[in-house]
């Protein structure tokens, strides 16, 4: 019971881990906000609002497609906060592979070769401060 409970605990804080991002402010910084109330727009939007910067993000898929990008737009939004932005217009939807390979030696000789590719959804927008 232990071990599968262990292994369940691990497998969450990886799945919470996979995402990266990356915000440039390219207008005047705001203070942080909460992430949850940033909008995402897929066109700009009527309202007045500055440029704050451009924000990134990327998930592996793990269990699904759809899971990497829910993991994905939950980074863009935190970065986007970070830099005081309430909304962010999204640019880019698309996708990255990265391939790796490996030896894995044993201990009493031999070993066993692998490889394999990671899939990820990338994300990419404006982060903007809506009035």
């Amino acid at each position: 019971m232990f071990i599968k409970n262990f292994a369940y605990i691990l497998l969450v804080i990886f799945l919470a881990g996979c995402a990266s991002g990356s915000a440039l402010v390219t207008g005047e910084q705001r203070d942080p906000i909460d992430p949850s109330l940033v909008k995402i727009y897929r066109t700009t939007p009527t309202n007045k609002f500055e440029h704050i910067g451009i924000v990134k993000s990327e998930a592996v898929e793990m269990l699904s497609e759809q899971e990497a990008v829910d993991r994905a737009v939950n980074e863009l939004k935190k970065q986007a906060a970070k830099i005081g932005a309430n909304g962010i217009i999204l640019l880019g939807v698309g996708e990255r592979q990265d391939s790796y390979t490996g030896y894995t030696p044993y201990s009493g000789g031999g070993g066993y070769f692998y490889s394999g590719t990671d899939e990820y959804q990338t994300l990419q927008g404006d982060a903007i401060f809506v009035e």
